[in-house]
């Protein structure tokens, strides 16, 4: 049985932290879910205030839209310009909490490619993942009494 952690409040730095380790280690593809699902779950107001935000930040000569569908700020998202707008904004940590805990996310470390990657993830992963976190153990094995060194379980 997992042992539960007290859950503590996450600042909006570490928020950022946690968004940008995960953004390095998972695919585009996922990474284009999970923007979709984060701006997803943000209410109307909200998606046009990050879209405001983002314009702000942007470059003059990039295009941004007023368009608040999930899927075409996925595809925003896809431009550098876009990303790095998005770090500088006051609603970022918004959006980061919401990608990191999104179901692509959660997936992609539960039961995707990434929970190939478990034992390099930090504790907060495994946690997202609802992985169990154990200390590795050196290559020992643990036996039950009255097992034989040699044997195995079957």
């Amino acid at each position: 049985m997992k042992k539960q952690r007290a859950p503590r409040p996450i600042s909006d730095d570490e928020q950022l932290a946690r968004y940008a380790h995960v953004l390095g280690n998972v695919p585009a593809s996922v990474a284009d879910k999970a923007f979709a699902a984060a701006f997803a779950q943000l209410s109307e107001p909200q998606r046009r205030t990050v879209l405001d935000e983002l314009r702000s930040q942007l470059p003059a000569p990039t295009e941004a839209t007023d368009d608040i569908d999930p899927e075409s700020f996925a595809v925003n998202m896809r431009d550098l310009h876009w990303r790095s707008a998005l770090a500088r904004i006051e609603s970022a940590h918004i959006i980061a909490a919401e990608f990191v805990r999104s179901r692509p996310i959660v997936d992609y470390f539960r039961v995707g490619a990434g929970s190939v990657t478990m034992d390099h993830q930090p504790p907060w992963v495994h946690d997202l993942a609802g992985h169990e976190t154990a200390p590795l153990d050196g290559g020992t094995m643990h036996h039950r009494q009255g097992m034989n060194q040699g044997e195995w379980y079957v």
